[in-house]
């Protein structure tokens, strides 16, 4: 079997050197190459990633720090994106703000895909009532908009950054939930499962040491989705005053100022980073998304 073309060459024989295998990893990552546009976002995430991380480095400006005597100002050497209405540097601002939208983003998601994961297996791997009961709750769930209930939520117990995180990672499990089933209905009808069974090994083993490695690459890609949604929703409510509040900066309560159409007009350095950035993360995390699905679903 030559290594070029993985033909096979009968009465030969073949030595270690030429039988390699190639791991599915290598694989996964040579498919995602191939997606032109999801390797430039990737890259597009990482650079968003090292401003959020290097933060207090990259920033010349402390993002809380008011001079009243630099109020409005535009663009400048001192003030690369200008200041808001305190004098705040809107550079530094948005830089830290990268910090808190991404953390609401990946913190809200390991919580949503932590239950829905769970859930899912439960229900796929047990069946019967307890499918059933899973699959309601699921079902109620899914009636209620999230966006209503957690404004709901957060207009009783009031806004905060770790309410907006819990919020919306527990409002947003279904997803992950259904899709952790579907696959584990499959495979606990397959060998390797039923094999397991039969030796004696315990449920908890079976799903999560046996099954649950198969459902991963579905998590995946939900994963970076789910990222995605998670930041517009905290944008969304962060610039209706219940999500992250003042004076924690967030791409979402920097759009706040946008509310006032002579700002919007006339102040256009003040909200315009944050909208942009919001854009291009949540662009990028879709194309790394779609990349991931190509390279990690063998059907494609």
């Amino acid at each position: 079997m030559t290594e070029s073309t993985g033909t096979v060459r009968y009465g030969s024989r073949l030595t270690e050197r030429q039988v390699r295998i190639e791991a599915p990893w290598r694989i996964a990552a040579r498919r995602f190459t191939r997606h032109r546009m999801a390797v430039f976002s990737l890259v597009v995430l990482t650079i968003f990633a090292i401003l959020a991380i290097g933060a207090p480095v990259i920033a010349q400006h402390d993002p809380s720090a008011i001079d009243l005597r630099a109020r409005n100002e535009g663009p400048s050497i001192d003030h690369w994106f200008g200041t808001d209405r305190t004098g705040r540097d809107t550079f530094a601002r948005t830089v830290y703000a990268g910090r808190v939208s991404l953390l609401v983003g990946v913190a809200s998601v390991v919580i949503s895909i932590g239950v829905g994961a769970v859930l899912g297996a439960l229900a796929g791997y047990q069946g019967g009532a307890i499918d059933n009961l899973i699959m309601r709750l699921t079902d109620v769930m899914m009636t209620f908009p999230a966006i209503i209930i957690i404004l709901t939520v957060a207009a009783i117990t009031g806004p905060g950054l770790w309410k907006t995180i819990f919020l919306i990672g527990l409002l947003n499990w279904p997803v992950p939930c259904r899709l952790v089933r579907a696959r584990f209905l499959l495979l606990r009808n397959l060998e390797f499962v039923q094999a397991a069974e039969v030796i004696g090994a315990p449920d908890t083993r079976i799903m999560f040491r046996h099954a649950f490695p198969n459902v991963i690459d579905v998590l995946i890609v939900n994963a970076t989705l789910g990222v995605a949604a998670a930041i517009l929703l905290e944008a969304g409510l962060s610039f209706l005053g219940l999500g992250v509040q003042a004076p924690t900066p967030s791409w979402g309560n920097m759009l706040e100022v946008a509310r006032n159409i002579s700002a919007m007009e006339n102040d256009l350095w003040q909200w315009a980073p944050a909208g942009i950035a919001i854009v291009v993360c949540v662009i990028a995390i879709n194309f790394v998304g779609d990349g991931l699905r190509e390279a990690l679903d063998p059907r494609l």
